[in-house]
């Protein structure tokens, strides 16, 4: 039981790390699309195959995400729709439902990375990563 509750934890960071970073950063500049989750993986001595399939793994879900200028586009939208002499609750609405769409195809596409990296992990770097987790867990407790 305890090995689970260790293991949604770690998710739990791996997440909140990677979904501020990927907020905080839509440009995906020359850090890549998630540097919050790379630091997670900082100290676990990934050996070089591990590195290059964490990195081909991060390539892919790059792709994937969708692009600044569509969201800036849709930010746009809704800006002008709030400005209008009119509101036009349907029109907001289309626009807030696809923002909220692209949101969750994004953090699903996070959640599937993160796991995929879990995937890549030996026990024993799950097991130091899990510990990682447990600290920072008691560090917000006091």
């Amino acid at each position: 039981m305890k090995a689970k509750t260790l293991t949604a934890l770690l998710f739990s960071t791996l997440v909140a790390a990677t979904s501020l970073t990927a907020i905080a950063g839509q440009d995906r500049g020359h850090h890549g699309p998630m540097p919050g989750a790379m630091m997670q993986l900082k100290g676990l001595d990934l050996t070089d195959t591990q590195k290059e399939q964490v990195k081909t793994l991060m390539e892919q879900a790059r792709a994937s995400m969708p692009a600044k200028a569509d969201m800036q586009a849709q930010h746009e939208q809704l800006k002008t729709l709030i400005q209008a002499e009119n509101f036009d609750e349907a029109a907001v609405r289309t626009v807030l439902q696809s923002q909220q769409s692209q949101r969750l195809e994004a953090e699903v596409s996070r959640s599937r990375l993160q796991h995929d990296i879990y995937q890549l992990l030996t026990a024993e770097q799950k097991a130091k990563l899990a510990e990682r987790e447990q600290k920072r867990e008691a560090r917000m407790q006091e």
